[in-house]
């Protein structure tokens, strides 16, 4: 069995908890933001706009519930399998670096989907209850690149602090970082470099996404690197 294929196989066990997660927290956030300025507006586009654009006084409870189900989601994606069973893995595949490269992977299909999951409750909410008239920004892709890439530059931090720390201490250091990042969103936060109305477009913003993506590359040589040496995830 190709690693990529074991790890689905692996997830499927603990799919319904996915599913829940990805619901759940933007759920719960979109209902805490009901009545924010983001949900006054008359068009969806606009709303969305408010709501992902940046973290203000308004939605701060909705990006704080985002970033902290993100967190759960890698709990449940990036789980620490028992070590004896990841042994008998490694004895059968013969090659710990696909293995690893294939649990990365998975990680950036479930950040796609979280925050897929993210922008269509919003949008469900805003046509049904809020009554607002459908409209489409093409802004609202790039607002959805720049999330995923920052929520993923966050999951590849994560790995690396796990493999070579602790699951604890990877999660207390990550949950910091979004807590920082929601209450005080300044450009030495790393949450900042999502926030597309903060970086204003142009050269900035697709340096910062370029230098994210670089990162997010060391960061997973590095954990592919201390797996293969270290024998444990």
């Amino acid at each position: 069995m190709k690693p990529m294929s074991l790890e689905f196989t692996l997830i499927k066990v603990d799919l319904k908890r996915v599913w829940i997660t990805c619901i759940l927290f933007p759920l719960l956030g979109t209902m805490m933001s009901i009545r924010s300025e983001a949900f006054s507006s008359k068009h969806l586009s606009e709303s969305l706009v408010r709501l992902f654009g940046s973290v203000t006084m308004s939605n701060w409870m909705y990006w704080l519930m985002f970033c902290f189900g993100y967190v759960v989601l890698l709990q449940i994606i990036w789980k620490t399998r028992d070590k004896s069973f990841e042994y008998k893995l490694w004895i059968l595949l013969r090659d710990t670096t696909s293995y690893t490269m294939a649990r990365l992977l998975v990680g950036v299909l479930f950040t796609l989907v979280y925050v897929l999951a993210a922008f269509l409750i919003a949008s469900v909410f805003g046509l049904c209850v809020s009554h607002m008239a459908f409209s489409f920004d093409r802004s609202l892709v790039l607002m959805f690149v720049c999330i995923a890439v920052n929520l993923y530059w966050h999951a590849s931090v994560w790995m690396l602090l796990k493999v070579h720390a602790t699951n604890h201490l990877a999660n207390a250091i990550i949950l910091a970082l979004f807590f920082v990042g929601v209450k005080r969103p300044m450009a030495f936060v790393p949450l900042y470099y999502s926030m597309v109305d903060l970086l204003r477009g142009g050269p900035m913003l697709w340096s910062a996404l370029f230098v994210e993506l670089l990162l997010i590359g060391v960061f997973g040589y590095l954990t592919i690197k201390r797996v293969k040496n270290a024998d444990y995830i």
